[in-house]
């Protein structure tokens, strides 16, 4: 087994532990275990990489992502704005990221109920066994906050000294423990007053909210600096009180500028003063109710029937337009269905979508000027085609329809053979266009819509015609691709990414878009392009679905 050096510095702190009555040996032991087991774990950082070396260590690549927003962050240590405003606003963004990190990556470190339940099997106190989840959680948000606080840490103590590197260090420990407190509290309300499904439903939100925010963050890093002619002035109120980065950043205010207003100095009290309260409520109180709730995981819960009966109505309706057979139909809904059940497919899925969503917009940027007022930010968006960055939308969405063959309930595919269907084309049809209905169209008209506002719907046309494009490229996808039938593979089975697939798609996306780039010169020819585009669609979703049982055997 590998020597950690967390644990190493831990051993020096073992005295701690043994006068709370924690059983320091069985604790090491049991993060001896967790530590190791945790280097196969995929963290959100990564999004969905696929890794079959099990002696990578995903967690330390996750680390270099962490250290880019590190960068982000350190902008407001350097610029030249009074001290607490920026430390404010450093620390914001600091507890932002940790809060959504330690919500999408170590929730499940925080809910794990099977470890307990085979651990207090065996002579492990609870004390012993709590301790051990709440240390485990903290060497990695401690390193991930080191690491994220890296570049500030630096760049603070060359520009104010080594008093700020004390401080800052120092308040390092203190915010990772109260992100650990907070997250502990949220979880608990959450259980308390919802079932287990609600808090899955709010971790997934978060691990979607991450991956956003380090791709749009990654995009922003290069652009801050355009930010530098902004003014800001530091003047502490009342409400300060109640934002916890506000808190932090006094301290550097007073021992840095010695500045022993009571504002500042009151504000570094409650920074000290509140994180080590939150731990001890944390381990008295907090930690043992959580425990409690924590068999709510296990129950599913009951959604309201009436929305669930409307929702239904609403399928079938849509289901009746757009589908042409009855056994087309029954998959349109079975596929919805599936796929609002399917978590672990839409944790797959939904960073994916989330980035459909964002992506188009990250092109708009090189309109942003220093200087440039939002009327001729538009003036010039009017006169380009950034709308071609709805492409990008296209591209993400399109990648995601055949992970619709993936599902964790995949041994009940033999249903698919079992009913007296005479050929799957209609199995695929229904199904895809339920994936299509579900995800793909409300995403690509939110998109549209918003350049549509911006270009004053001027590109109306432009925007059917990537609604078209879109089911041609899926019908060319699903054409090309190793035909499996939906939900009839395991979603835990880790694969490499079809490279081959990847290329084609971004091919045909490359060439979709230079048409409609092309042809937008004549208006005639870009009308033409439109029919041709519709005759294609309309050809290819009539053709390629049709699929015979041999091609499975």
């Amino acid at each position: 087994m590998r020597k950690f050096k967390s644990l190493k510095i831990l051993d020096k702190f073992s005295f701690l532990f043994e006068k709370m009555g924690v059983n320091y040996k069985v604790m090491r032991s049991i993060l001896e275990i967790k530590l190791t087991m945790d280097e196969r774990r995929v963290p959100v950082a990564l999004g969905n990489t696929n890794n079959k070396d099990k002696d990578d260590n995903l967690f330390k690549k996750s680390l270099i992502s962490y250290g880019i927003m590190g960068l982000f962050i350190m902008f407001f240590i350097i610029v030249p704005i009074p001290i607490y405003a920026g430390m404010s606003i450093s620390f914001g963004m600091l507890m932002f990221m940790l809060l959504t990190t330690m919500i999408a990556d170590f929730s499940s470190v925080l809910l794990d109920i099977k470890s307990k339940n085979i651990l207090l099997s065996r002579p492990i106190d609870e004390k012993t066994y709590n301790m051990s989840k709440i240390v485990h959680i903290f060497i990695y948000m401690f390193t991930i906050t080191v690491v994220m606080a890296g570049p500030s840490l630096i760049a603070g103590t060359i520009k104010h000294g080594i008093l700020f590197f004390l401080i800052y260090f120092i308040e390092l420990i203190l915010i990772a423990g109260l992100v650990v407190f907070l997250t502990s509290l949220l979880y608990s309300l959450i259980l308390k007053y919802f079932d287990g499904e609600k808090l899955k439903d709010i971790i997934n939100y978060f691990q979607i909210i991450l991956s956003i925010i380090m791709i749009v963050g990654y995009q922003l890093i290069g652009r801050m600096f355009n930010l530098i002619d902004v003014k800001i002035v530091a003047n502490p109120k009342w409400w300060n009180f109640l934002i916890p980065p506000a808190w932090f950043a006094a301290p550097f205010e007073v021992f840095i500028n010695s500045n022993y207003k009571g504002w500042y100095v009151y504000l570094s009290l409650v920074a000290l003063i509140i994180p080590i309260l939150s731990l001890l409520i944390h381990s008295k109180v907090v930690m043992p109710s959580f425990e409690s709730n924590l068999l709510k995981l296990n129950s599913s819960g009951e959604k309201g029937s009436s929305s669930a009966e409307r929702k239904q109505k609403l399928h079938k309706k849509i289901a009746g337009f757009f589908c042409f057979n009855k056994t087309e139909r029954t998959f349109f809904r079975f596929s919805q269905n599936l796929l609002s059940n399917e978590r672990k497919l839409k944790l797959k899925v939904y960073p994916t979508l989330a980035f459909a969503a964002v992506f188009p917009f990250l092109t708009l940027l090189n309109y942003v000027r220093r200087g440039t007022t939002f009327a001729e930010i538009l003036s010039s968006l009017s006169q380009g085609k950034a709308y071609l960055g709805l492409y990008l939308s296209i591209f993400m969405l399109s990648s995601t329809v055949m992970l619709i063959e993936l599902s964790e309930n995949y041994k009940g595919a033999w249903i698919y053979k079992a009913l007296p269907i005479e050929s799957p084309e209609f199995i695929y049809k229904g199904a895809i266009k339920g994936y299509i209905f579900k995800y793909c169209v409300g995403i690509l008209s939110f998109v549209s819509l918003i350049f549509l506002i911006l270009y004053k719907f001027s590109i109306i046309l432009d925007v059917v015609l990537m609604f078209i494009n879109m089911m041609l490229i899926i019908a060319i996808m699903f054409k090309s691709g190793r035909k499996r039938l939906p939900f009839s593979e395991n979603i835990d089975k880790i694969e490499k990414q079809n490279t081959g697939s990847f290329l084609l798609l971004l091919l045909i996306i490359g060439v979709t878009a230079g048409l409609h780039f092309l042809t937008r010169i004549n208006t005639l020819i870009f009308y033409a392009y439109i029919v041709a585009a519709l005759i294609a669609t309309i050809i290819m979703w009539r053709k390629v679905f049709k699929v015979n049982w041999e091609a499975f055997n």
